[in-house]
């Protein structure tokens, strides 16, 4: 099979993070399941096959519209998903990837009328606006297992110039009015990079 190819590199600052969870993570629960709500061309999700989710019983989720959310109005766009399914496939790993296609809030609600098992890790990396962050947040609360880690990608990240920053078009607003609603359900993890938010559930 060819080797993967990517345009962009938006993932491996997160590496450090998502390496010292799972790493601790995969010691309790050797087949992972994880729900990544936004995939792009699957950086992330073949570094997951490679490094963690490498068994048959390991499952991954993959949510996302592949038509690129406001952010991505200039790129490129056509092909998206067959390009992620091409890489995924270049692994040729025997975990379980199922795509879902479409926008994220209505495939996280048919994940929860479906009854799926709960995920032991959770990605929200889809649209940044956020309506739809505090949206995919509380969905994919549900989907978490107790104990389970949600990382909220993009935390602190703007376009904008300062001083100009409309705040409902960015992540942050929605992940700490979420953080703050579910405090007494949820706790923050310290010590792990602020471009990243990460919660543990209670």
């Amino acid at each position: 099979m060819p080797a993967p190819t990517f345009t962009q590199d938006w993932f491996s600052r997160s590496i450090p993070g998502w390496q010292f969870l799972l790493s601790r993570m995969i010691q309790k629960t050797p087949h992972l399941r994880v729900l990544e709500v936004g995939v792009f061309e699957g950086r992330s999700t073949c570094w997951l096959l490679e490094n963690f989710c490498k068994t048959p019983e390991s499952t991954i989720v993959a949510v996302d519209t592949f038509q690129g959310g406001v952010e991505h109005q200039s790129m490129e766009l056509g092909g998206l998903m067959k390009q992620f399914e091409d890489n995924i496939a270049s692994f040729g790993s025997s975990a379980k990837v199922d795509v879902r296609a479409g926008t994220s809030l209505d495939q996280l609600c048919r994940l929860i009328a479906e009854n799926t098992p709960q995920f032991d890790f959770i990605s929200v990396d889809a649209s940044h606006q956020a309506a739809d962050v505090l949206g995919d947040a509380v969905l994919a609360f549900q989907l978490l297992k107790p104990g389970g880690v949600m990382a909220f990608d993009d935390y602190i990240w703007s376009p904008m110039r300062p001083g100009t920053e409309n705040p409902l078009l960015l992540p942050k607003v929605a992940i700490d009015a979420f953080t703050t609603i579910y405090s007494q359900k949820l706790r923050i993890l310290p010590n792990l990079p602020l471009y990243q938010l990460y919660i543990q559930k209670h």
